[in-house]
C-alpha cells in the first residue's frame, strides 16, 4: 500500500482556469491583451493534463497548488515560475517511479516540454512564437498513444521521437513542418486503421497550417488547427473515451474558425466558441466534485 497511487483530478482546476482565460482572451480579441489571454489558458489546459498523466497523485498536490497559482498571475514572469514549478514537480514524480522499480517507454517530447516552456516563458516578451515550441512538444508527445490507440500506429518513444524535437523547434516560423513530419513519422513502419476523428484531427491540422504558408495568420492557423485541435483530441480520448467518435466535428469547425477568418473575423470568433462549448459538453462528466475527488469522469463511477 506504500506504493499505491492515489490519484485526484489535478487537471480539472487546470481545465477551468484555462477556459477562464481562453474567454478573457475571445473577450479581448480587439486588444493587445488577447494573444496573452489566449496563452495562459492554453498553458493552462497544458499544465493540467501533464500532470494528470505523468503525476496525478496527490502525494504531488503541493507542487499541483504552487503551479496552478503561479501560472493564474497574469503578469511576467509567473508564468516562468510555474513552469519551474511543474518541472521539479515532474522530476520529483519521475524520482518515485524510478525509485519503485518501475519500466516504463519515455516520452521524451511530452517530459521536456515543462523545461522547454521556462525558458520560453523567460523569453516570450520578446514575441508570442517562442511560445509555440514547448506546447508543440507537449501536443505531439501526448497524442503519440492516442493516435496510436485509435489508427493504430506503431508507438514510438525514447530516442525515436528526437527527430519530432528537432522539427519542432520550426513551428516558430513554419507551422506546417512539425505537423508534416509528425503524420510522416506516425505512418513510418505502420499499417494504419480508419477512426473518423483521429483523422479529422491530423487532416485539420495538414489543412490549416498548409493554407497559412499563403493566407498567412501562421499563428491562428496552430492555434485552431494544431493546439486546440489536438488539446481535444487527447483530453477527450484520455477523460471520456465513451464520448471520442462524438468529437468528430471538433477538427472541422476549428478549421473552418481558421478560414472563416479572412471573410469575417465574428463568425471565425463564433465557431471557435461553439467548438469551446461543444468540447465541454464532451467532458462535462469530469467537472465534478468526484471527479476532483478520485481523478476519474464521474461517467465512469455511476
Amino acid at each position: 500500500m506504500e506504493k499505491a497511487i492515489e490519484p485526484w483530478g489535478v487537471n480539472v482546476p487546470y481545465l477551468a482556469l484555462g477556459l477562464v482565460y481562453w474567454a478573457l482572451g475571445g473577450a479581448t480579441i480587439s486588444l493587445g491583451l488577447h494573444p496573452y489571454f489566449m496563452m495562459v489558458g492554453s498553458y493552462a489546459v497544458f499544465f493540467g493534463m501533464i500532470s494528470r498523466l505523468f503525476f496525478p497523485a496527490r502525494k504531488y498536490i503541493l507542487g499541483h497548488v504552487i503551479t496552478l497559482a503561479l501560472l493564474s498571475v497574469p503578469l511576467y514572469p509567473f508564468q516562468a515560475l510555474a513552469s519551474a514549478s511543474l518541472g521539479v514537480t515532474e522530476l520529483w514524480g519521475f524520482k518515485d517511479t524510478k525509485s519503485y522499480g518501475a519500466k516504463f517507454p519515455v516520452n521524451v517530447l511530452v517530459l521536456s516540454s515543462p523545461f522547454a516552456s521556462f525558458v520560453a516563458w523567460l523569453l516570450f516578451p520578446a514575441n508570442y512564437e517562442v511560445l509555440l515550441f514547448p506546447l508543440t512538444l507537449y501536443l505531439l508527445g501526448v497524442n503519440v498513444g492516442v493516435f496510436s490507440a485509435t489508427m493504430g500506429f506503431k508507438p514510438k518513444f525514447g530516442a525515436k521521437q528526437v527527430p519530432l524535437i528537432l522539427l519542432s523547434v520550426l513551428v516558430v516560423k513554419y507551422p506546417v513542418l512539425p505537423v508534416l513530419g509528425y503524420v510522416a513519422w506516425l505512418l513510418y513502419d505502420s499499417k494504419p486503421r480508419v477512426n473518423a476523428t483521429a483523422m479529422a484531427t491530423l487532416s485539420a491540422s495538414i489543412a490549416t497550417t498548409s493554407a497559412s504558408l499563403l493566407l498567412g495568420q501562421e499563428l491562428h492557423a496552430f492555434a485552431l488547427g494544431v493546439m486546440m485541435t489536438y488539446f481535444f483530441n487527447c483530453i477527450t480520448y484520455s477523460t471520456s473515451r465513451y464520448n471520442y467518435q462524438k468529437a468528430f466535428p471538433i477538427p472541422l469547425l476549428l478549421a473552418t474558425s481558421y478560414f472563416t477568418r479572412f471573410l469575417n473575423l465574428e463568425l471565425s470568433s463564433a465557431f471557435t466558441a461553439f467548438t469551446v462549448l461543444y468540447f465541454v459538453y464532451l467532458v462535462k462528466d469530469n467537472f465534478t466534485w468526484r471527479t476532483i475527488k478520485l481523478g476519474i469522469s464521474a461517467k465512469y463511477l455511476s
